[in-house]
């Protein structure tokens, strides 16, 4: 008999160690603090002009809403929520843009995955724009 895994067993694994090193690499173990977001120094809109993409993830152009905000950063729900591309279809996600709070200028795409928040991708350079 052959030590070589099925490929299937392969791709599972594979599936698992990936998500495992998306939770791991994302921000928060739990999910921002929800309560009041607003800071006098922050709008609350964010408006993006394209439709960024990370991986298999892509997030919407359009109206982001201030929801949520912790110690690092805020987080701008997405408008129409998050899609997934997977063999299986497409999975809506619950998520949105990161801004952080020491620097504005610097973006990333959050979703929720696993119960925890995971910060992906690198947004900075996408056309956007805050507004109240």
């Amino acid at each position: 008999m052959p030590n070589d895994l099925p490929a299937r067993s392969v791709r599972r694994i594979a599936a698992v160690s990936l998500s495992i090193l998306l939770v791991s690499c994302g921000g928060s173990l739990r999910p921002p603090a929800v309560g009041p977001a607003r800071d006098a120094n922050m709008p609350r809109f964010l408006e993006i002009y394209s439709a960024p993409q990370v991986a298999s993830l892509h997030f919407p152009q359009g109206t982001y809403s201030l929801g949520n905000a912790d110690k690092i950063g805020y987080y701008y729900r997405a408008p129409r929520g998050v899609l997934e591309h997977t063999s299986a279809g497409t999975v809506p996600r619950t998520g949105g843009i990161f801004v952080s709070k020491r620097d504005p200028r610097k973006m990333r795409g959050y979703i929720y995955l696993a119960g925890g928040v995971t910060h992906i991708g690198n947004f900075s350079r996408v056309e956007h724009q805050f507004h109240d």
